[in-house]
């Protein structure tokens, strides 16, 4: 729930351009957006979202950093703390929980996902839970592939979540 104004801080990836949205009076991280080509495209989007205000990083929340932990190379850990996860139902924050414990570099199916949480027969469940991940790159839903090694659908696009995975296995052999 958010309890203040949004605001925003916008990160210049090697991807484009990213942001973390949070509310102003709880700090809480309210969505992350994947990278893309257009600083005033992906302004456009934060807005159409919920009106907001651009702040400097030094007032954003550690998320921030450490997503520029992440383009730097480096595995994350999300700080579960400080992700406004109301609204989502327990079923969707176990799915997250399960992709956000893939580790870096490394892929699994929505099948895997679906058994993990103890449900194996929910395979679109997870897809639909990843298709709406508030969270992406903390809770790295480019790992999830469908059973016959295709990526299957991103956010992002196809493109992106070929390039991330390409991006973690190269620092993952280093």
């Amino acid at each position: 729930m958010m309890t203040g104004p949004l605001f925003y801080t916008i990160l210049e990836t090697p991807f484009g351009f990213s942001a973390v949205v949070f509310d102003a009076d709880s700090s809480l991280v309210n969505r992350v957006f994947l990278p893309c080509e257009s600083r005033p495209l992906l302004i456009g989007q934060i807005r159409d979202m919920a009106p907001g205000q651009e702040v400097v990083p030094e007032r954003a929340p550690r998320l921030f950093r450490d997503i520029q932990i992440y383009f730097g190379g480096h595995p994350i850990r999300p700080r579960w703390e400080d992700l406004n996860l109301n609204g989502l139902t327990g079923l969707q924050r176990r799915v997250l929980r399960a992709v956000a414990a893939i580790p870096y570099g490394q892929t699994r199916t929505y099948g895997d996902i679906a058994r993990k949480i103890g449900h194996p027969s929910a395979c679109r469940f997870v897809g639909g839970t990843m298709s709406r991940n508030p969270f992406p790159i903390v809770i790295p839903c480019h790992r999830v592939i469908r059973a016959d090694g295709s990526l299957g659908g991103f956010g992002g696009g196809v493109g992106l979540k070929r390039r991330l995975l390409a991006f973690e296995k190269e620092f993952s052999r280093n």
